[in-house]
């Protein structure tokens, strides 16, 4: 028994430690969106800036008063009401009206009552909006995310000098509370432990990425890929975008803008855990009642390694979870960080791994409960989701 006590808690460290090396060389690798604003006289192409909202009437006006302050030269804005029950449809109209009479920039409101047959809705929404799109590039964004005035004439320089067809940016998220950023700083090491950084640019890689707070991507080398009707029923619609550019041979790339690309994200650790109830389970499990069942068994087996063996507190039991919590002490100070509150909140993300757990562990159970998810007020069954979906890991 004890042997295996050990042999268990040996493997669950040896994943920590590894996993959190692995953050810390991807987080160095990632190159940062050039600061330095463009020369006046560079110019640029129309930009397409598109924004898709569900019963978002408390906040839409704000997120678009936000937009417009923009230093970009020439752009549009394609805002999305996809069905929404409140009076988000009446604000976009209004705002729009409002700026009719100015040259820049173009308000398009595109409003969607009905959802058609096997679409989510909000990839629809998207769909809806790219077919109205002008401009040479489209930049997909939300209403909840704040950018910097010069952030889209930089990304779209930095785009064309590097030759891509598609740049994601990494945002900031400084959400309230302690428990809430250790949440965002775990999901932030799983997500630099998986990207392969290195090898976004490799076309011989399939390593791909995607955000949803910042997709800018060329719109002709948009329309060389099957579009969003390929991602018709993807709830991971934002790296299905970085996902599909790079399979149909486009050049993607990736960055970060920590200070000029913000996102308001969820209030709280409650509102978090019913808000990823729709995905965070989906590209690992694929919807399979297997891996909906052993995915959380495996998940917990993982994360609570370390938290046991210092439960334990006999023997040498406890020298596996004081050496991973070592790891990462060393790990974190060697990631990139702006100040002392944020190297805090990379030590604390082992609590935010206890309440990833639960949440992907809630996920999966309700997806089973229902046999399918609930996105916008509107369910999508499991086989449905099942045969469409693209982002599988």
């Amino acid at each position: 028994m004890d042997l295996i006590i050990w042999i268990y808690l040996g493997a669950s460290g040896i994943f920590w430690c590894i996993f959190y090396l692995l953050v810390s060389r991807q987080a160095r690798r990632l190159p940062a969106l050039p600061q330095k604003d463009l020369n006046p006289e560079v110019k640029l192409p129309k930009l397409s800036v598109i924004i898709t909202a569900k019963d978002e009437a408390d906040t839409i006006e704000h997120a678009l008063q936000t937009l417009i302050k923009t230093e970009y030269p020439d752009f549009e804005i394609i805002i999305v009401n996809d069905r929404s029950v409140d009076d988000t449809g009446s604000i976009i109209d209004r705002f729009a009206k409002q700026h009719a009479d100015q040259q820049q920039p173009k308000i398009i409101p595109v409003h969607i009552e009905s959802l058609p047959e096997n679409w989510l809705g909000k990839v629809h929404a998207l769909y809806t909006a790219t077919a109205k799109a002008s401009g040479e590039w489209l930049l997909f964004t939300d209403a909840d995310v704040h950018h910097h005035p010069t952030l889209w004439q930089r990304a779209v320089d930095y785009a064309r000098h590097k030759q891509y067809d598609h740049l994601a940016i990494l945002p900031n998220v400084p959400t309230p509370g302690l428990l809430l950023q250790a949440c965002v700083k775990a999901f932030a090491v799983m997500f630099l432990a998986t990207a392969k950084v290195d090898k976004i640019e490799d076309p011989n890689s399939k390593a791909a990425i995607g955000i949803g707070a910042f997709n800018l991507v060329n719109h002709a080398a948009f329309n060389r890929t099957p579009g969003f009707e390929w991602l018709r029923m993807e709830v991971a619609d934002d790296y299905g975008i970085g996902l599909m550019m790079k399979k149909w041979g486009q050049k993607i790339g990736f960055a970060s803008a920590y200070t000029d690309l913000l996102v308001d994200w969820y209030p709280d650790v409650s509102s978090m855990i019913r808000g990823l109830d729709k995905n965070i389970m989906a590209p690992g499990t694929r919807y399979e009642t297997a891996r909906l069942i052993l995915s959380p068994v495996a998940f917990a087996m993982v994360i609570l390694g370390p938290f046991i063996s210092l439960l334990l507190w006999s023997g040498y039991y406890p020298l596996v979870g004081a050496t991973v919590y070592a790891c990462i002490v060393v790990t974190c100070f060697w990631i990139p960080t702006q100040n002392k509150k944020e190297l805090l909140h990379w030590l604390l993300t082992p609590i935010g791994y206890l309440i990833i757990m639960y949440t992907f562990t809630r996920a999966c159970w309700l997806c089973l409960k229902r046999d399918g998810v609930v996105w916008r007020d509107t369910f999508y069954p499991r086989s449905l989701l099942r045969q469409y979906q693209r982002v599988k890991l």
